[in-house]
């Protein structure tokens, strides 16, 4: 009796040993959740020059740019609006009209533009701070022109304003400084409708067939 109280005592000990030394704190490592896609928005501003018109130009921007976590490109809308100014004198011989004194006619031609445009960009990274981009938009022109015209018989002028179809494509390079400030370089190709002719001269778009080189920077919310 003695040996088989001893037998069950020993017995019990040990299991009670072995259940001391499993461990059910232990759990399945929890599934990761993947972080969503995000909308975020930034906004900007350039200047720069257009070749043609020989002159300057500067734009102000906001909008919204998508990007997941992980990737390495972004997708961004933004609107766009835009100033520049032109001014133009030229020289006209009129050679249809045999009979008139004064053949010779200047031209003056003084143009403010306002391009407001919707636009489309993607951007991917090239290294840990700079990025590339393209991009393209549309929208309209708003013009204000001064046409004045003279010749030896008298000055005649006119003035117009007029809202022509815009467009433009872009490409360039991002410096990230921080998360939240960036500068950008580039260039655009740019088209503008002619307007309607003022005292029957036929006025060209101010800035159509043009390149427009920029230097902006940008802040991201």
């Amino acid at each position: 009796m003695k040996n088989t109280l001893v037998t069950m005592m020993t017995g019990l000990a040990l299991a009670a040993t072995a259940q001391a030394g499993e461990d059910y704190s232990a759990k399945a490592p929890p599934v990761p959740v993947a972080e969503p896609c995000l909308w975020s928005w930034f906004a900007g501003g350039s200047g720069g020059y257009v070749d043609d018109i020989d002159n300057d130009m500067w734009t102000l921007h906001i909008g919204k740019e998508y990007k997941c976590p992980g990737s390495n490109c972004s997708h961004a809308i933004f609107l766009e609006v835009g100033w520049t100014s032109w001014d133009e004198g030229d020289s006209v011989y009129d050679y249809g009209d045999t009979s008139n004194p004064y053949p010779n006619y200047d031209l003056d031609y003084d143009f403010d533009v306002i391009p407001i445009t919707l636009n489309y960009k993607y951007e991917c990274q090239l290294t840990n701070n700079l990025n590339w981009y393209i991009g393209a938009g549309a929208g309209i022109a708003i013009s204000e022109i001064d046409v004045s015209v003279s010749n030896g018989n008298g000055n005649f002028s006119d003035d117009d304003s007029e809202t022509n179809f815009y467009g433009h494509i872009f490409a360039g390079l991002v410096y990230n400084f921080t998360e939240s400030f960036e500068m950008f370089g580039g260039v655009r190709y740019l088209y503008m409708d002619g307007t309607d002719d003022l005292l029957g001269v036929d006025v060209p778009g101010v800035l159509d067939d043009d390149f427009f080189y920029e230097l902006g920077a940008r802040w991201n919310f």
